[in-house]
């Protein structure tokens, strides 16, 4: 199945977000490596007293720089990779959102409602019934 690119951008969201939850290699590095930088400073103050961290957390000072390029906010929990994906989620949601037809909008918002994306956890068994087929599938995504 070939997407466009605006296709895969919400096929690469959050289910909870309107997407299929394929997350992208390319959306996930810095989320992760700033929550975890951030859940472990505590520890690392602890177990180091003597080290001045911002001095040696140069790195976690050029990844927020990088998020604030991207962003314009930060999440309350800094500690929770959830978090910051959650606001990198929403961002790339409303991106589509505004630059949609309104068709593409209705089925964006219609996309987040609580239980749309539960026939995703459902597994495919032919004998069941929940099998679908290539056609049924491509429906099914509206993309």
């Amino acid at each position: 199945m070939c997407l466009l690119e605006k296709n895969w951008s919400q096929a690469s969201l959050s289910i909870r977000h309107a997407g299929l939850g394929l997350r992208s290699t390319v959306d996930l590095p810095l989320p992760c490596f700033l929550s975890s930088s951030h859940a472990c400073k505590g520890l690392v103050n602890r177990l180091l007293p003597f080290l001045n961290l911002e001095i040696h957390y140069g790195d976690v000072n050029d990844a927020t720089d990088n998020w604030y390029k991207q962003r314009d906010s930060s999440p309350l929990e800094k500690g929770i990779q959830a978090a910051w994906d959650d606001l990198a989620c929403r961002d790339t949601l409303n991106s589509l959102l505004s630059t949609t037809n309104p068709w593409n909008h209705c089925r964006l918002l219609a996309a987040q409602e609580s239980h749309t994306a539960a026939w995703l956890e459902a597994f495919p068994i032919a004998s069941v019934g929940n099998l679908l087929s290539p056609d049924e599938f491509r429906i099914a995504i509206a993309l």
